[in-house]
């Protein structure tokens, strides 16, 4: 019976977890409520770049009924240019709930993933100085 309980318990918290992206680290939030987060866990370096997961979410939803978008991105703290590799939509918060959309495949590709500065004194700005400092 004790068996089949603790059998029951681990196959009920596995069906019922959601997917799990770590513990996300609160940055900043934007004048028109977006707040910024990154995954403190699973930043990489490789040589001079730094690579990692990011996530806005939004205080309501998007025009297409969106709450947030997570992205890997790819960071060079040298000049504090990044590019973005890998972008997820999501309905719910949090980078929950049914993914909506994701990374650009056509020709919008090209100017996804080109070599970017973030405006001077902006959240992102913020959020990409937040992590040179933490992992440089």
């Amino acid at each position: 019976m004790k068996k089949t309980t603790i059998l029951l318990v681990i196959i009920i918290t596995f069906l019922f977890s959601n997917t799990s992206w770590g513990e996300w680290t609160y940055v900043v939030e934007s004048v028109n409520g977006d707040k910024y987060y990154y995954d403190k866990d699973r930043v990489r370096k490789n040589k001079k770049f730094l690579y990692l997961w990011d996530l806005v979410d939004f205080p309501k939803p998007d025009e297409f009924g969106n709450l947030s978008v997570t992205r890997y991105i790819q960071l060079d703290c040298s000049v504090l240019q990044f590019k973005n590799l890998k972008l997820q939509v999501y309905k719910k918060s949090m980078g929950e709930g049914e993914m909506t959309d994701s990374t650009p495949r056509d020709e919008t590709m090209r100017e996804f993933k080109r070599w970017k500065y973030p405006k001077p004194e902006s959240t992102l700005e913020t959020l990409l100085n937040k992590v040179c400092e933490e992992h440089q």
